[in-house]
């Protein structure tokens, strides 16, 4: 193995190792912030079996917030923001095993919150540091691959200009090969591309050998099944990896594409979504413990909106609606009841500006979005999700299903008491058919690109944003 493909030929193991060195980290960071709060390096049995569990929630729940990725080009505030939600997961996991385990008394206060800042801090150094050492190596050849594409199509120059945008992946084009060449030199300079472009008339097999190519990329049609077949045919002899890139760029769909395997089948996903597996279990964990919280925290204001719309009119306090929830079951969310009429199982027509069934308090607590805060039961019981697309009224379900593309692609996830779509200026009524499609490409961008940190980003601007929106009546 040549020494600059080491770091190329061993990413999966580098990354085992990075994951394992957070980990250690965190660990570490933890046995400092006692001696600093504790003035002692023995540790308690019970602190000891805190480290170890931090150590081994960290290898598993790190890898969900995208750190082992390539963060060149991207601010340092992003990389503190995703760190931060990295830890501030960790710790709420501890927290909650903490509880259910009634040893919560047993921690420093002081202990844990200078663990957690300092952990943050830790994990950042680590990854600058880590960040200067493969641009040193990067300089001096390392962590260089050469490879060849073969179709300068529209394919081809696409794979080009990302591999040209993660310069970090230590792949380098040498060249194109092409059955056109003349066209496909053309087509690389619209698309800003500079690189050789090789006819079929050259010996693909010694020009690989030649310039020390270590792999090759096919990036033609489906269609071209045939010529896929004497390009492999002609390197039968040839150690030179080959990579088959289909051509899934062309679906035109609002969720991304991504390939797994099933039963050693490879499978592309059409339409899946990050929120899957153990980060559906992270989101789970994040939805209870912070509705909790914030039930906590909101109780007296919901007890005085209880009490204000009692003496105000006669009728329920909550409010029950029939929605779409996950995998469009039905599901009743909660609301504070804001108007004197409510309507019935039918059509549902939309709050609109200045209606006449909304009652004084129903106008500040709908204004103020405070009529959603019983939804927050819904997140304790699973229904809902803090963050999520916004749950629309069972007919209007019916009568957009149809008119705009992908719509119940928005009910693989739970509904949410805010959403993405909601802190860009989509909440309220969607009086054309215009406001509900950006409204729904907004939600499908959020479960298309899902994390905790996009969740916890959200839930802030919600504060800011959404909360006294003009848009709410």
């Amino acid at each position: 193995m040549r020494s600059n493909d080491f770091l190329s030929q061993n990413e999966s193991v580098l990354i085992v190792v990075a994951r394992a060195i957070d980990a250690g980290a965190v660990a570490l960071v933890g046995m400092l912030a006692y001696f600093w709060t504790h003035e002692t390096w023995e540790l308690p049995a019970f602190y000891q079996v805190a480290l170890v569990i931090s150590f081994f929630f960290t290898v598993f729940l790190f890898p969900a917030f995208d750190l082992y990725s390539s963060w060149r080009g991207r601010p340092a505030l992003e990389h503190i923001r995703v760190i931060a939600a990295a830890v501030l997961t960790l710790m709420i996991c501890l927290v909650v095993m903490s509880a259910l385990s009634k040893t919560t008394a047993w921690f420093s206060r002081a202990w844990f919150g200078l663990w957690a800042v300092s952990s943050v801090a830790a994990i950042f150094g680590l990854k600058r540091v880590l960040m200067i050492v493969l641009r040193e190596l990067r300089g001096r050849g390392w962590n260089q691959r050469n490879i060849v594409i073969y179709g300068a199509g529209r394919l081809g120059c696409m794979v080009a200009l990302r591999l040209k945008e993660a310069d970090w992946a230590g792949f380098r084009i040498v060249s194109f090969f092409d059955d056109a060449p003349e066209a496909a030199r053309e087509h690389l300079k619209t698309a800003g591309l500079s690189a050789d472009v090789e006819g079929p008339s050259t010996d693909l097999d010694t020009y690989l050998r030649d310039n020390d190519v270590r792999e090759l990329w096919l990036a033609l049609p489906l269609r071209a099944e045939e010529r896929v077949r004497d390009v492999l045919f002609s390197l039968r002899h040839s150690t030179v990896s080959i990579r088959f890139i289909p051509n899934l760029f062309s679906f035109q769909l609002f969720l991304g594409l991504s390939v797994t395997d099933v039963a050693g089948v490879p499978v592309v996903n059409v339409n899946s979504s990050p929120m899957s597996g153990v980060n559906r279990v992270i989101k789970d964990l994040e939805d209870r413990v912070l509705a909790f919280l914030i039930l906590v925290l909101v109780s007296p204001i919901m007890g005085l909106i209880a009490l204000a719309i009692r003496i105000e009119s006669k009728g329920p306090i909550l409010y029950k609606q029939e929605r779409h929830g996950w995998d469009g079951k039905i599901i009743k969310v909660y609301k504070f009841r804001s108007m004197s009429v409510m309507d019935g199982a039918g059509d549902i027509r939309q709050a609109t500006k200045n209606d006449s069934r909304i009652t004084k308090v129903g106008a500040f607590i709908r204004r103020t979005s405070l009529d959603e805060l019983p939804q927050f039961f819904n997140v304790l019981q699973g229904r809902m999700s803090i963050v999520g697309p916004r749950p629309h009224a069972l007919s209007h379900n019916e009568y957009y299903k149809d008119k705009v593309e992908n719509y119940f692609q928005r009910h693989k996830v739970k509904p949410g008491i805010t959403g993405l779509a909601q802190i860009n200026g989509f909440r309220g009524e969607t009086d054309t058919l215009e406001k509900m499609e950006k409204r729904v490409a907004y939600d499908l961008q959020y479960i298309q690109n899902w994390s905790v940190g996009l969740d916890l980003k959200i839930i802030a601007l919600t504060v800011f944003r959404v909360f006294a929106d003009e848009k709410a009546y």
